[in-house]
């Protein structure tokens, strides 16, 4: 394999401005962390190291050697480079915690609630309001989550929904139809009341609708919504998975979201 020929503009790290971590005996290797992900050889990595065309967390780095932690964002040419081991999880998320995938500070995040989980913060796909409960995904796995993001098919998922008061009929109807919402075209896949409980309760099917922008759509009739519960994410369910509780999904549970 050639090493690709290096990006114009950018500027050298030197000795003294290399971050202080390259100096831990912990970590890996860069030109390991690029061998192991496929790129090339390690010795084709140390070339492409050389040339500029690696970046460890916004900086170029050169120098020979230079070891990666556990948190560092690595990219080859441009992209991202997955050095951490990829981590699939699944929550039941407890009302009174939110859920943020921009990451930063947040009071009581669902990031205290799987600290045991890795050693290295994992991200929701999505966001979720502290009143909301029900399945949160995680992963850190980029690709999957582009891949998700950018699925034609999209996230099935299932919401079970506590109004203030029984949804009339007309506006049962008007759920149905079409909604606007931050400039696209939202259509409820199915709507329906939940058997054997009052007009108030509803079970509503959607596709890659987020918890916050179902509630807006519901508002705009002029409900309110009191409870807010995903039961079914992406085919996940809530089996075996009390409230407050995550797992790791298995093998088979990964291949079929990387087939959305």
């Amino acid at each position: 394999m050639r090493p690709k020929k290096p990006t114009k503009n950018f500027t050298p790290l030197s000795k003294d401005s290399v971050p202080s971590d390259s100096k831990k005996k912990e970590g890996t290797r860069l030109n390991k962390l690029l061998a192991n992900a496929g790129i090339c050889s390690r010795r084709e990595a140390d070339d492409l190291i050389a040339m500029g065309m690696v970046q460890v967390n916004g900086k170029v780095i050169v120098e020979m050697g230079y070891k990666v932690q556990v948190k560092d964002e690595v990219r080859y040419d441009g992209r991202r480079i997955l050095g951490q081991k990829p981590v699939y999880l699944l929550m039941n998320k407890p009302k009174g915690f939110v859920a943020t995938a921009q990451g930063g500070a947040v009071k009581k995040s669902v990031q205290e609630l799987i600290q045991t989980a890795a050693p290295f913060k994992v991200p929701p796909m999505g966001d979720m309001g502290r009143p909301m409960t029900g399945l949160l995904f995680f992963t850190n796995d980029s690709q999957l989550r582009a891949k998700i993001n950018h699925s034609k098919q999209g996230v099935e998922m299932l919401y079970q929904i506590v109004l203030d008061k029984p949804l009339t009929a007309a506006d049962f109807k008007k759920l149905q139809g079409q909604h606007t919402l931050y400039g696209e075209t939202h259509t409820l896949s199915k709507l329906a009341y939940v058997q054997g409980k009052t007009k108030r309760e509803l079970g509503i099917e959607v596709i890659n609708l987020s918890p916050s922008g179902l509630r807006k759509i519901i508002e705009q009739l002029g409900y309110k919504v009191q409870q807010l519960d995903r039961v079914i994410w992406g085919g996940l369910t809530k089996k075996d998975l009390p409230r407050g509780r995550w797992r790791h999904l298995s093998e088979q549970e990964v291949n079929r979201l990387k087939m959305l």
